[in-house]
């Protein structure tokens, strides 16, 4: 199945290192450094962030959450939930802190970011374990927090979507904290290498640390084929990088097996019934394309208000350099916790 692949990246490959996540402490320190620089020169005006900790799941440590609250917001202020991305094995709550920031500004709502443990260290159900622990926390504090627990919502983008989707999962099946609307964007949400967008399709610089895209509805470019020079090589590297990102998070040699549960890669779910109103985005252009466009049609199927947004894009950048939350996420946000766009 060919896939269109933007020139500018092509000529980006001759010149960026290829940064793969089979040396995943380097991958860290890269993060950490791109975390770093995007901390500078932050507008944090209207905001008020608040670093603690909550109580982690049981037998495992407390869960690192960074709050960011709205000054001048009517009370009781819609919540969002936020888990950063890093494709399992990178990322923290620097990873999208100045988008959270913006987020937070331009919904009216409280963000809560999660810090959740990491693969391989760390490996699946930890990280989901975590996020459930800061939503339980969430809405039993949700007085304190000024937040209307009737009113969270759940956000994450790529490896941070697919845990967005697993929570919005779990939490219905335990019969925990409601969730009114998840919001996911460019998601993770499966380990089979078997679609044709993982299978064969260009992806742009920055993917093995959960990059951002650059958002332009209405814009294509010209491109080739994913099956040309250019195209080729990328895909094969990314390819290479989502395996090492599957086998960190579930175990080597388990992606692609029967025994993957439907928490760690949501696309395997076969009842979707009773979950919350979902916004999905993909790009056109990212390997995990189809992944979000199945997940968005299987909601539909089962009864589940679901919207597919496809974006058009050039180079994508990395996550920490995001200086806001794209219009079509906070549009989407406002809609489902406010009623309007």
């Amino acid at each position: 199945m060919p896939y269109r692949f933007d020139p500018e990246l092509a000529s980006l490959v001759e010149i960026t290192p290829h940064v793969t996540v089979d040396d995943i402490t380097a991958t860290r320190a890269r993060a950490a450094e791109l975390m770093l620089a995007a901390t500078r020169e932050i507008d944090l005006t209207g905001v008020n962030i608040t670093d603690t900790c909550v109580p982690g799941p049981p037998d495992a440590p407390d869960v690192a959450v960074r709050i960011y609250t709205p000054v001048g917001v009517a009370r009781p202020t819609p919540a969002v939930l936020h888990l950063p991305g890093g494709g399992f094995v990178a990322g923290g709550l620097g990873t999208e802190h100045r988008a959270n920031i913006g987020l937070s500004r331009a919904v009216g709502a409280v963000v809560v970011a999660v810090d959740y443990r990491l693969a391989p260290e760390h490996p699946y159900p930890s990280a989901l374990e975590d996020c459930y622990a800061a939503l339980c926390w969430m809405a039993a504090r949700a007085d304190r927090l000024g937040v209307d627990p009737n009113r969270i919502a759940v956000h994450g983008a790529h490896a941070g979507g697919g845990l967005a989707a697993a929570l919005a999962l779990l939490t219905r099946d335990r019969g925990g904290p409601a969730l009114c609307f998840q919001c996911l964007d460019f998601p993770e949400l499966d380990d089979r290498r078997t679609v044709p967008s993982l299978a064969a399709a260009p992806v742009g610089l920055g993917d093995a640390l959960g990059g951002g895209r650059e958002h332009r509805p209405g814009t294509t470019g010209a491109g080739t084929d994913s099956a040309g020079a250019d195209g080729g090589s990328v895909g094969a590297a990314r390819r290479a990088d989502t395996a090492v990102h599957w086998d960190a998070y579930l175990g080597e040699g388990r992606a692609g097996t029967d025994g993957v549960p439907l928490y760690a890669a949501p696309a395997r779910a076969e009842d979707l019934r009773g979950l919350p109103p979902a916004y999905v985005c993909v790009q056109e252009r990212d390997r995990l394309r189809e992944q979000g466009v199945a997940y968005a049609d299987a909601l539909r199927s089962a009864g589940v208000p679901a919207r597919l947004q496809v974006v058009a894009g050039s180079a994508p950048e990395p996550a920490p350099r995001r200086r806001a939350a794209s219009p079509e996420t906070v549009a989407a946000l406002r809609a489902a916790l406010h009623g309007r766009d």
